[in-house]
């Protein structure tokens, strides 16, 4: 009998996974099965899907202290209720793994939780010493690793471009010209990793005098 692979893939589960949804134990029914997140695919009035879950998964969810997560890293059976079971969700492990690797899913189970550690802060300028003004962010993963983007825009999620800006965007900190800018401008920064949720910052004010 197959026996379970520790790559996240459809063909790495066992064929009569779905067995025990009552289901025909055969590829299409395995592959289907394989990262579903489609209500009543398997089983009327719940959405039912098998995943593959590492180690950074696990972490990162015991640092979001979330409760809809897998105990283990390996194989797990997922099912969320609908209707008047609705918000009820169900995580059993099929079979746990430390050695589990290469998964590359992130639909239902991230490989880390972002968090910002240092808000950007409101910044006074003064546009007659020529002075720029500075807004910095300071975040982290659970676990550490996960490479961070960052994406300042104004607050209402404009693009900030020149002559107003000075540098990037795209950095820890975002410098603009408050010689073009307008006192109580808000900014804000996206902060995204690959395998993790997008959190965003508070808005910071820019107060410009002269």
């Amino acid at each position: 009998m197959a026996q379970w692979g520790n790559t996240d893939d459809a063909a790495n589960s066992v064929l009569w996974a779905v067995s025990q949804l009552n289901k025909t134990a055969n590829t299409d029914n395995q592959t289907n099965l394989f990262g579903n997140t489609t209500a009543d695919a398997f089983v009327t009035g719940v959405t039912t899907g098998q995943f593959g879950v590492d180690v950074n998964e696990v972490t990162a969810a015991r640092a979001e202290g979330s409760g809809d997560r897998a105990a283990h890293a390996g194989w797990v059976l997922r099912t969320v209720g609908s209707g008047g079971r609705a918000g009820r969700t169900q995580t059993e492990v099929l079979v746990a793994m430390s050695t589990f690797g290469s998964d590359n899913e992130d639909n239902v189970y991230e490989d880390y939780t972002l968090r910002i550690t240092t808000q950007p802060s409101n910044t006074t300028a003064n546009t007659t010493a020529g002075q720029n003004a500075t807004f910095t962010v300071a975040a982290v993963s659970a676990p550490t690793g996960a490479t961070l983007a960052y994406s300042w825009t104004y607050a209402n999620g404009t693009a900030i471009s020149a002559p107003s800006l000075v540098g990037t965007t795209t950095g820890t900190t975002l410098t603009v010209n408050s010689a073009v800018q307008t006192t109580n401008a808000l900014y804000k920064v996206a902060v995204s990793a690959s395998g993790a949720d997008t959190v965003t910052s508070s808005n910071a004010t820019l107060t410009i005098t002269t």
